[in-house]
């Protein structure tokens, strides 16, 4: 997640832990996940945006007015999509990096899992230790496979950080950034890409959520994508990237990465919140694509 001005706390790494919380409570079709952590973790937030969200969505199926339409579900879709990728593919990773990690739990959630391999979660210093502090008031602590690496990624500077790394002849690693890039200046995510691309072995895989190009520029004039940017806006965020719909392979194949999916809102509607009769059960905000590719 993007780091905001103030020194421990990044309003929308919260506000997504929040809907993380709620959508392991969920009973609605479709919407429940498993992310347990996140409920834990909730409680001990106490910014004031996140006790006001918390006065909502805490609540059976109130989302709060400042919650754009279908952004929940676009939230829980990505869960889903990397979840289940963990699950069947993430131990045949040697490292696993996950950039602006956040709140995220995968590494705690899918320990079982990832015995063999190595993660590595990067984040600004003082999430990073906003992070472990709140874990460890849980009495949850990193296992012997998991390092936190602090780092700015708008100073810092991650090819440096990944050569210092080894590798080993055959390995093939797996890159997350999940909600991180649409908050990163242009030129940040190209160095982020160009740094993964000189160190990831051949194989490495990589998924990543991204914001369509004319989100940012205005042209898109739907209402969702209009409402999410004035959301962060008032929260004091905002998106500073994003991909032209149909340059998503261009794009990739600077940084010498091959598109396996691009999975947009209607995908993900059709895949996540379809019910067994096939009827579509909800809409999700059309500003937003999940990208996953391969080295």
């Amino acid at each position: 997640m993007a780091k905001s001005n103030m020194s421990d706390f990044s309003p929308s790494a919260e506000l997504v832990c929040i809907l993380r919380a709620k959508s392991y409570n969920e009973k609605r079709e479709g919407y429940k996940t498993d992310d347990y952590i996140s409920l834990l973790i909730s409680h001990s937030l106490t910014s004031f945006i996140s006790m006001t969200q918390k006065s909502f969505l805490m609540q059976d199926n109130t989302l709060s007015p400042q919650i754009p339409v279908g952004s929940y579900e676009f939230l829980i879709s990505r869960i889903k999509y990397i979840d289940e990728f963990f699950q069947q593919h993430a131990g045949s990773f040697a490292k696993i990096f996950i950039l602006g990690a956040g709140f995220d739990s995968r590494a705690i959630r899918f320990q079982n899992l990832l015995q063999q391999s190595l993660i590595y979660e990067l984040d600004h210093p003082a999430s990073q230790k906003n992070k472990i502090a709140k874990l460890q008031e849980l009495s949850i602590y990193p296992q012997a496979n998991l390092q936190y690496i602090p780092i700015d990624f708008n100073q810092g500077d991650l090819a440096n950080t990944l050569q210092g790394l080894p590798i080993t002849k055959g390995e093939k690693y797996l890159f997350l950034l999940e909600g991180l890039i649409m908050y990163l200046p242009p030129s940040t995510v190209e160095h982020i890409f160009s740094a993964i691309s000189n160190y990831a072995p051949t194989g490495s895989e990589i998924i990543f959520d991204y914001v369509y190009s004319h989100v940012l520029s205005g042209e898109n004039t739907s209402y969702d994508s209009i409402e999410i940017v004035e959301v962060l806006k008032n929260i004091g965020e905002h998106w500073l990237s994003g991909i032209e719909k149909k340059q998503l392979n261009t794009f990739l194949n600077t940084y010498h990465l091959t598109l396996l999916h691009d999975v947009d809102a209607h995908a993900l509607e059709q895949r996540f919140f379809t019910n067994q009769q096939g009827k579509v059960l909800v809409k999700l905000n059309s500003a937003l694509a999940i990208a996953h590719a391969i080295k």
